[in-house]
């Protein structure tokens, strides 16, 4: 029986989606999950279940599924499949790869979901034609993916792009700092998704989630546009530096806290054009928080074509 259907998975710090692809990259259908609720049990048995229920829905079966991409928040022995920090899932060492294989039977194949996000703009074409870029995925927490000649570039031990753990303070040095999370960076504390709406909570006492957040600074919310104007402040200074060193064509902002940040695009763009000598092209990803999950997908395709 010929294998011409892929499954997919974005494991974020909030949401789960799971979804089935078709050889050509169209997505046949999809789930989300709460993270929250997933961690509670064994990850990859409810991953395995959910995708069973993929398979199930398309009027298919296992035979038929070639292998499983994943897109994880952490540090990701790509080889293996081995999870090997991921601070928002609280998992250190976990194998992921490893525990879905056993269940399935099939291959997986599991990216950083930055590196994976990235993939993802690259196949359905959102940096058509740009050969070099930087990716920052502003979700939960903040990563950053390069793209250099064309091709992801993932570091010599997997941790190109942990633009989360930027100091973007120079008291920092000297005072420290207190994490949004365990294993939080300072960048992903003072800008990330988490990050923001501890620091309204502890402002107010009202607990929000992040596309709240943003009404509310919509809607002249003092206190909720103190703490955004703080965030773009930082990830500006985050993008400057990145864009200095790395001279990216492209700068593509993504994630659930970078789709919001059209209002704020203008003066980053301008602080670039001040502080950078040659200043990149700044977008918001179109992808609806999708690149991901299409990156799992490219994922797979990638690893099938190098076999």
């Amino acid at each position: 029986m010929k294998k011409k259907y892929i499954l997919a998975a974005d494991v974020g710090g909030t949401t789960i989606e799971c979804g089935l692809f078709d050889a050509d990259g169209e997505l046949l259908n999809a789930k989300t999950l709460i993270t929250g609720e997933v961690i509670l049990s064994d990850v990859a048995e409810c991953l395995a279940e959910e995708m069973k229920r993929r398979i199930n829905e398309q009027g298919i079966t296992m035979e038929e599924v070639c292998c499983v991409g994943l897109g994880v928040p952490g540090l990701v022995d790509t080889r293996t499949g081995m999870v090997l920090k991921a601070p928002s899932l609280k998992w250190n060492r976990y194998p992921l790869g490893e525990k879905l294989h056993g269940i399935l039977g099939i291959p997986v194949f599991v990216g950083n979901d930055v590196n994976t996000g990235l993939l993802g703009e690259v196949e359905k074409e959102s940096l058509k034609n740009v050969k070099h870029a930087l990716y920052f995925m502003i979700g939960t927490s903040i990563g950053a993916g390069l793209l250099i000649n064309g091709e992801v570039y993932a570091g010599s031990q997997f941790s190109t792009g942990e633009v989360g753990y930027m100091v973007t303070d120079k008291d920092v040095l000297i005072d420290g700092f207190t994490p949004a999370r365990p294993g939080y960076g300072y960048l992903s504390t003072q800008a990330g998704g988490f990050g923001i709406a501890l620091k309204y909570k502890e402002e107010t006492g009202k607990s929000v989630t992040t596309k709240q957040l943003f009404k509310l600074a919509e809607k002249g919310d003092r206190a909720a546009e103190k703490v955004i104007d703080d965030a773009v402040r930082h990830l500006t200074v985050a993008i400057i530096n990145a864009a200095a060193i790395l001279n990216p064509e492209v700068i593509l902002l993504g994630g659930g806290v970078g789709s919001e940040l059209t209002p704020y695009l203008s003066k980053i763009d301008e602080n670039l054009e001040k502080y950078v000598p040659v200043k990149p092209e700044l977008r918001i990803s179109t992808m609806q928080n999708r690149s991901v999950l299409y990156g799992a997908y490219a994922l797979c395709s990638k690893h099938l074509k190098d076999l």
